[in-house]
Formats: C-alpha cells, structure tokens, sequence
C-alpha cells in the first residue's frame, strides 16, 4: 500500500500534510485509554502519531502496521523522544487483518485505518483478531469515515477522477510548500475506492523541486453494516457517535465506536 520514505512522497511527507491530530480526536482517545486503562494496542500506527502521546502520558503500547516506510518515520521520531517514552512503546511489522501478539490489552486502538480491510474476509479476521487480543473488560476504540450519496457519485464518475486540490502546507523550514491534489476511483459493488494522491513541492520561489502520486484502496462500511459486523464477531457497541465531540451521526463526518466484547470472552473463529 505505501512505500519507502524515499520513494512514497507520502510516507515521506505524512506528518507535514496527513498526520495531523485534531484536539477532540486526541482528547478521545486519551480519555477512553485512561478510563479502560492500559497496555494499548495501536492497529495500523502509521508514523505513530497517538502511540507517541499514549506513551507520553505513561500508557505501555503495541504498535503494528505494515509499512516499514512508515514504522521507519516512526522508529526515526521515537530515537529523539525521552529514554522513559522509548522504553514504553514496542513497534512491530504486523498486518490489519493478520496480527497476533503473546499478550492481551485493555485499550485496543484503530485510529483512520480499519478500512483498509479490504474484504468482509479481512474485516472479519481482524475483528476476531482484535477480540482475541482484549482482555474480558477490555475495549475496541475505532473510527470510520461516514460514506455520503454524493462522495460514492464523485467517487464513480469521470469528474471524481480529475485531481482536485486536498491541502497546501508551508514547509517547516520555510524552504517552500507542498501542494497536494487527490483523484478517486470508486467501484461500488465492493464498495471500494482508489484514492491517488498527487504530492509536488516547490521552493519558496514557486519552482517545482519535486513530484510523485501514490494510491492505496480502502472499502467504506455503512453504519448499520458495521454494527452487524461487530455483532456478528462477538462484540457490543457502547457508544456510536458522528464525531469525536460525542454528536450525533449524521449526513456526513465519521462513524466513531467504542466496542466491548460481548460476554466478555472472544468468540470462536468460524
């Protein structure tokens, strides 16, 4: 799906442009990871965004993902942190769909990532996975994007596939910008998109140092479709919000879970 950090402009440039963490978002994972307690499973960290401020607040975390281009921002950004954060965080080359750790955990995390199960399959796997990795009081913290009427149409059009304009971010050390455009692709009966990110940096004069594009596919989950999967693999939904301040689900934003298991035991695969 991503690449290495010299080849993948994303992975490259992920916490300038993608990794950016809004206070509520931060504030509802930390909350709910105090409340239930730790050690934290962190399902696809990326470039370790919310292990680095779990770990800050004195939480022992697990960190999977995939991309060594992306763990390997993250084993950059965790050498400069504290001896007393490094010692907190374990970083693993595991899949979504496929982990399997030697412990249980009382937070298990999924933070803009779970669509990248691409099949009810790999939805599945995970959810039994996620469920055999929590303890009995145990919780599954995880949000999805809320899919629109309109975002399926533009995603399936020939407009949907022109690049449009995402975001443009100074650089850090005010050499100049990024600008990034993104292009989607939607196949609706696996309820999948392609999104193609086009990334060019220019230099403080507007020349253009450098391009790339890079694509991933993620498959969107209606609402109900998502609590009958969760039900289906053994768990029970506490709490189902539209956004990270708690307000309702609506026409557009996020689907936002707070998950137990049912009975208090993972079920059995099959």
């Amino acid at each position: 799906m991503y690449g290495s950090e010299k080849s993948d402009l994303v992975v490259k440039y992920y916490d300038l442009a993608f990794g950016i963490s809004g206070e509520a978002e931060v504030s509802w994972y930390l909350n709910r990871a105090e409340s239930f307690g730790g050690p934290v499973l962190d399902l696809a960290c990326g470039t370790g965004r919310l292990a680095l401020l779990l770990a800050g607040e004195g939480f022992k975390v697990s960190a999977i993902d995939c991309s060594e281009g992306m763990l390997n921002q993250f084993r950059k950004k965790l050498q400069a942190q504290p001896a007393e954060i490094r010692k907190r965080i374990d970083i693993l080359t595991q899949s979504l769909a496929n982990f399997n750790l030697d412990h249980k955990f009382n937070t298990v995390i999924c933070c803009d990532a779970f669509f990248h199960n691409l099949t009810v399959a790999e939805q599945i796997n995970c959810l039994h996975h996620v469920a055999g990795h929590l303890t009995g009081q145990g919780r599954f913290l995880f949000n999805l994007p809320n899919p629109t009427c309109d975002y399926i149409t533009r995603s399936v059009q020939s407009a949907g596939k022109d690049f449009e304009q995402r975001g443009q971010y100074p650089l850090p050390d005010g050499s100049g910008s990024l600008l990034v455009e993104q292009a989607l692709d939607g196949d609706p009966l696996d309820q999948l998109v392609t999104t193609t990110l086009r990334i060019t940096r220019y230099d403080a004069v507007g020349g253009e140092v450098e391009r790339g594009d890079s694509s991933w596919r993620s498959r969107y989950l209606f609402r109900y479709e998502a609590v009958h999967l969760l039900h289906r693999c053994g768990f029970e939904v506490e709490e189902l919000a539209g956004d990270y301040r708690g307000g309702p689900v609506g026409e557009a934003g996020q689907l936002v879970f707070q998950a137990k298991l049912a009975d208090g035991q993972p079920p059995q695969p099959g």
